[in-house]
């Protein structure tokens, strides 16, 4: 177990890692949720890699790749649908981290210091996700990101006219 200073510091240095990401979603003109869905998915297998180390392999494999299908579909369902599902993942993982790897069996093969540096990650992507798409930021793509949209929805009316 970290004591108060060790946590305070990687969890300080998460929410720097989470500033990083916020600045290349600005800079790169992407919607936060997007990129903030492939960070979630990103994360969750780094804890695959730790598991890799673990004494029975084998099973936190399978475990963690739980973890991965739990969140994953939350990140999927966030490119595809509302950005509220991106947010609930970021809340939700810093709960499953600490249960598992920080007081739970999962410590065995978890530094300690990830933990707490994921914690503040996630709880600071979830809030500024939920601040971009409060602000109707993060609820669409951009304008000059849409053609792919477009082609998809001229592809339908014409499977459509078909009939």
């Amino acid at each position: 177990m970290l004591d108060t200073m060790e946590i305070a510091l990687f969890a300080g240095l998460g929410v720097l890692f989470a500033v990083g990401l916020i600045v290349l979603a600005r800079w790169a003109k992407t919607r936060a949720a997007l990129l903030a869905a492939y960070a979630l998915i990103a994360v969750c297998f780094l804890y695959v890699g730790f598991a890799i180390r673990a004494e029975n392999s084998e099973t936190w494999i399978g475990f963690e790749m739980t973890a991965v299908a739990l969140f994953g579909t939350l990140a999927g369902m966030s490119i595809v649908g509302s950005p509220w599902f991106v947010v609930a993942g970021f809340l939700l993982h810093p709960a499953w981290t600490l249960y598992e790897h920080y007081f739970g069996a999962g410590q065995a093969f978890a530094p300690a210091p990830f933990v707490m540096a994921t914690v503040g990650f996630d709880v600071v992507v979830a809030l500024y996700v939920a601040y971009m798409t409060l602000r109707g930021k993060g609820d669409k793509a951009p304008a000059d990101a849409a053609p792919e949209h477009k082609l998809a929805a001229r592809s339908q009316q014409r499977k459509g006219g078909a009939r």
